[in-house]
């Protein structure tokens, strides 16, 4: 049986549809979701915070950020006072944002907060302080591995 070029080429084109169905139907069922919601917003206030990292590098003494075994300790800089101290710290999840959560600078006399980590998620947290000292703004960022 010999099969004619019109139904080879008919053939062809009906592959071809198929084929770009089931690509449409894979790229739809696939997840966009943006780090932000508000993208546009964050990096109009970009040039803001690169002021902040380029003033956290001038620091003689840096924040020391460890994990520990049960919770996390941030040691700010000793060359400023426990009650000077103030911000926020934003721990983000990249594999789930429903995760992300913010707690205040609250440190003890000898500049260090502990903050537990029972309640955390397993894996990788980008912790991301904006804190300030003394009138200046300051930001640290650090990828942490929770076990």
């Amino acid at each position: 049986m010999k099969i004619s070029w019109g139904v080879k080429i008919a053939a062809a084109y009906a592959l071809f549809v198929i084929g770009v169905l089931i690509m449409v139907f894979i790229f739809m069922n696939q997840d966009v979701s943006l780090v932000t919601d508000d993208y546009y917003a964050e990096g109009i206030k970009y040039q803001e915070q690169i002021e902040k990292m380029n003033r956290t590098k001038k620091l003689t003494e840096q924040l020391d950020i460890r994990v520990n075994a049960g919770f996390i300790a941030l040691a700010f800089p000793k060359f400023f006072k426990s009650n000077e101290l103030g911000g926020t710290i934003h721990f983000y999840r990249p594999s789930d944002k429903t995760k992300d959560f913010t707690v205040k600078v609250e440190t003890d006399t000898a500049r260090v907060q502990n903050i537990p980590t029972i309640n955390l998620s397993k894996g990788l947290w980008k912790v991301k302080i904006d804190w300030s000292a003394k009138g200046n703004s300051f930001f640290n960022e650090k990828n942490l591995i929770i076990n």
